[in-house]
């Protein structure tokens, strides 16, 4: 079968506008018809085979009775001539009560072979003249003509017995032969019809799998055909387009298919330009905070510093009002400027131009080092700060500044939250990776806030903000320093109970 012939049996059926259910039902019907088709054969030839067998069998009978005949024909034609010299009255009326019966075999034997009718009258008639001769023999001998008698068993009964021997041998002989001939008619039968049922069931698998074939590839091929489209379309190529004839559910598919492919192009176009915008506007926003953060970071440097220099150099002289009133100005100051800084951080990374710097340190330095800055901001004598770091912590290669960072804001927010009980920190490597949790007995949070902690100006809560304090950046930065470092940052809170920051990183940085 030729490839074209291949490619077009599933094009053909494909084009049949139906849906696949009836397509599916109509080749099974077809595969059954074939299936009750050869099963019809079979019978036929199977009902040939029991009809040669029978006629064998009554051909078989016809020998039987045709010898048996024979066998009798014989014993009586020698009884006849044996008691013909015998000239005893007993013996020869046994011999007429023979014939006589022998008669009854004849016809007997005309319901077995009904296709020697004419063999079978002449042996008839043949023995009944033998009867009649025979008789008049007999009779002769009773009246002492024994020499008449002899003469005419001689001249008239001898050639008839010869005769009926030679017409039994010539019926034996034919049924032989038609035995002969039927065996011969039987297995030329058997090939034809062997030959036959082996072709029809030939052409029934053939047809079957042609079916088969047509059917299965006229939805196998559309189906990989759209299976390779949805791969390119995971790759991002909206380009191509997907041509199948079936007029079916399948076609239906495609034409959906090619429609959502137009779609999503002009979806990712339209993305494209935005992502392009947006690119734009971050650079532009970048720059901007950029030149906004150094014009303003250099006034608040010097208030800041000025400020420290008046508290330093005047602490005993200035009144506790404008002493109270600096220690604002300063701390005011300092939030200001950190506030600044985050943003510029933010805008760093939104750009991507945060850099990552690797460096091998001690884990414990930068964890004793961030909680040192952290004590002054704890609760007096209310608030517990704990360090549990692991012993024989090996070194790691990661950006010291950001970690630093991320522990800073962590332990700030904790602190900030936690009015009594305990700040915890600890360290560890566990399986390779290096695990570090930021817990307390703060206020907590609820369920449903801790899916936007992470988002930029989100809170907890607002009455947090105001209560507390803050902008939303810090866990934000956290996050984005996190994932800049390749580890993962993860928040388990209860209301009044606490939280607990886990973070996971790895030992070294990948760059």
């Amino acid at each position: 079968m030729s490839r074209g012939l291949i490619d077009w049996l599933p094009r053909l059926v494909a084009r049949v506008p139906t849906k696949v259910h009836a397509k599916l039902l109509a080749a099974f019907l077809t595969i059954v018809v074939l299936l009750i088709a050869v099963g019809a054969v079979g019978l036929r030839a199977l009902n040939e085979s029991n009809r040669r067998a029978a006629e064998l069998v009554g051909l078989q009978r016809k020998i039987a009775a045709y010898r048996q005949l024979q066998h009798d024909t014989t014993a009586q034609l020698y009884s006849v001539a044996s008691a013909l010299l015998v000239h005893d009255d007993r013996t020869l009326d046994a011999t007429l009560r023979q014939l006589n019966q022998f008669g009854y075999d004849l016809d007997r034997l005309q319901f077995v072979a009904k296709d020697e009718v004419e063999l079978l009258g002449q042996v008839r008639t043949d023995y009944d003249q033998f009867i009649q001769v025979v008789s008049q023999a007999i009779e002769l001998i009773r009246k002492g003509k024994i020499a008449e008698g002899n003469q005419l068993q001689i001249a008239q009964a001898n050639p008839l017995a010869d005769r009926l021997e030679r017409v039994m041998n010539q019926l034996v002989n034919r049924a032989e032969a038609d035995m002969v001939a039927s065996i011969e008619a039987t297995d030329a039968a058997y090939t034809h019809s062997q030959r036959f049922v082996i072709g029809f069931a030939v052409i029934s698998i053939t047809l079957a799998l042609v079916l088969g074939y047509a059917i299965s590839w006229s939805i196998v091929g559309p189906v990989q055909e759209m299976g390779t489209r949805f791969k390119q379309l995971a790759s991002g190529d909206f380009s191509q387009r997907i041509e199948i004839s079936n007029r079916d559910e399948l076609g239906n598919l495609a034409i959906n298919l090619n429609r959502m492919s137009h779609e999503l192009a002009q979806l990712y176009q339209e993305i494209e330009e935005k992502n392009a915008q947006l690119t734009s506007a971050n650079k532009h926003k970048s720059d901007f905070l950029a030149r906004v953060s150094h014009d303003l970071r250099t006034p608040l440097n010097s208030i800041i510093g000025f400020t420290r220099i008046v508290l330093r150099r005047m602490e005993g002289q200035l009144p506790s009002l404008q002493k109270e009133n600096l220690q604002k100005v300063l701390i005011s100051s300092e939030h200001l400027l950190n506030l600044i800084n985050e943003l510029l951080d933010l805008a760093k990374i939104d750009a991507g131009k945060m850099e990552v710097v690797a460096d091998t340190f001690r884990v414990e330095d930068v964890i004793n080092m961030t909680t040192a800055t952290i004590e002054p901001l704890l609760k007096d004598g209310r608030v517990q700060l704990v360090k549990d770091i692991a012993a024989n912590l090996p070194s790691v290669r990661t950006d010291r500044d950001k970690l630093k960072q991320v522990l800073f804001n962590l332990l700030s927010n904790a602190a900030k939250f936690t009015e009594q009980g305990e700040i915890r920190v600890s360290a560890a490597r566990e399986n390779g990776i290096l695990k570090l949790a930021v817990s307390d007995t703060g206020i907590g949070m609820k369920p449903e806030s801790l899916e936007h902690i992470f988002e930029e100006f989100q809170q907890a809560e607002k009455t947090t903000a105001s209560q507390y304090g803050g902008t939303g950046l810090g866990l934000a930065i956290v996050k984005k320093f996190i994932n800049l470092m390749g580890g993962e940052i993860v928040v388990a809170s209860e209301v009044g109970k606490g939280s607990q920051f886990t973070i996971t990183l790895p030992m070294e940085l990948k760059q």
